[in-house]
């Protein structure tokens, strides 16, 4: 009796850890603009069929009217899906949480702060594969370190609670 139990434990076991796997397209890659993640790329991974994984890297490369930015970021991200699946087999309102480490400004004023975004957005698919992401939300924030120039002013101090938002491209492979 104790091993009909335990065979059927474990196929109710091995049965509910296959049930996120059904989800074909497991990888997405991503391209787009934020606000704090400047030009970014990334990839995330589908976990379950509405939850995923990210991470990614953006820059303002330097472009005006941002040139004397010179602004780095790198983020993981999770993101939970909800609401009627679309064409991309996901709901198209998402809730999506970023820990994003960042570094801004010339290097006699430099400023490394940790963020974390809370974004609600929607995604829009194009076609099965392709989709548009568009998110805005406040992002938190932690200045981490500055790093001045004696010769630089000391005034000016990092806003506690910011907005951020982002648009992006999408692929599932």
């Amino acid at each position: 009796m104790k091993k009909q139990i335990l065979i059927l434990l474990a196929i109710i076991i091995v049965q509910l850890s296959c049930k996120g796997q059904e989800h074909k397209n497991k990888f997405e890659s991503k391209i787009g603009y934020g606000y704090y993640q400047g030009f970014n790329i990334g990839l995330n991974y589908f976990y379950t069929g509405k939850l995923k994984a990210g991470i990614g890297a953006g820059s303002h490369l330097n472009i005006p009217p941002l040139e004397n930015n010179n602004h780095i970021n790198i983020y993981i991200e999770n993101t939970l899906y909800f609401g009627n699946l679309n064409r991309q087999n996901v709901g198209g309102w998402y809730f999506n949480q970023q820990l994003m480490y960042w570094k801004q400004g010339p290097d006699n004023n430099r400023w490394e702060i940790v963020s974390l975004g809370l974004n609600i957005g929607k995604t829009i698919p194009i076609t099965k594969r392709i989709g548009l992401d568009m998110e805005i939300g406040p992002a938190l924030n932690l200045v981490a370190d500055i790093n001045r120039d004696p010769l630089v002013e000391s005034c000016g101090w990092m806003w506690p609670v910011l907005y951020n938002g982002r648009v992006q491209l999408t692929y599932k492979f």
